[in-house]
């Protein structure tokens, strides 16, 4: 399943003009996504410019009161295909999708201080935040601090992984020579995707291991 821009250029590239897309709102729509081509994978591409459309997956509000419940009118349908021509033409050249939406209104609230002096903006550059909003949305719909917390990590410092304990505390090993402004940076992150309380210890360039192991050694340090 796609989003409607998608299935429209599916279409489009499949040899339908764009005059001849019908994006179909019929009675019963899939829940699990927003547009599907029909006859897509007849051998000649869609023999017809037929879109099939769950009108309330992204735009609920919109068609909620054009819809009503039972048999769709043809009326209706030619007047939700006037709509949904013009919602695929503003997705497509806008280049966003729900998800961009949230995460662009999110991103601007941090940097109006949404994070309050825990998040020194002055540290991240305007990608950073980008990506801290990001991955902040998808904590607030999966729960997965953990996961969220390592994988912003990664996304500023390329050789940092996180370890989860047995005990549920958990250690950073960032992999990068430790300054003032990198020490802000992690304090932020781990404040923002950790649970207040949560243990972490943080390790700059030694990574741990096992005590008096030398077979397991690397290098010149010693792993606990």
């Amino acid at each position: 399943m796609k989003h409607l821009w998608q299935a429209a250029m599916e279409a489009l590239e499949n040899g339908v003009r764009e005059n001849d897309l019908f994006f179909d709102v019929a009675d019963t729509s899939s829940p699990y996504g927003e547009a599907t081509v029909k006859n897509a994978y007849h051998p000649y591409g869609p023999s017809e410019g037929h879109i099939a459309v769950n009108p309330y997956y992204s735009y609920e509000e919109i068609f909620s009161p054009v819809i009503k419940p039972g048999r769709i009118s043809r009326l209706t349908q030619f007047l939700c295909d006037l709509l949904l021509h013009h919602l695929w033409e503003v997705d497509a050249f806008s280049g966003t999708n729900r998800d961009a939406f949230y995460v662009k209104f999110l991103e601007e609230d941090i940097l109006k201080g949404a994070f309050g002096p825990e998040l020194p903006l002055a540290d991240f550059t305007v990608g950073e935040i980008h990506k801290i909003a990001y991955f902040y949305l998808r904590l607030c719909r999966t729960g997965e601090a953990e996961r969220c917390f390592c994988d912003m990590m990664r996304s500023l410092y390329r050789n940092a992984w996180v370890n989860v304990r047995e005990d549920g505390g958990v250690v950073l090993i960032v992999n990068h020579a430790a300054s003032a402004a990198d020490e802000r940076r992690v304090s932020a992150i781990r404040s923002i995707f950790l649970q207040a309380g949560r243990s972490c210890r943080i390790f700059w360039e030694i990574p741990p291991g096992i005590v008096e192991c030398k077979e397991t050694t690397i290098g010149n340090f010693v792993l606990f």
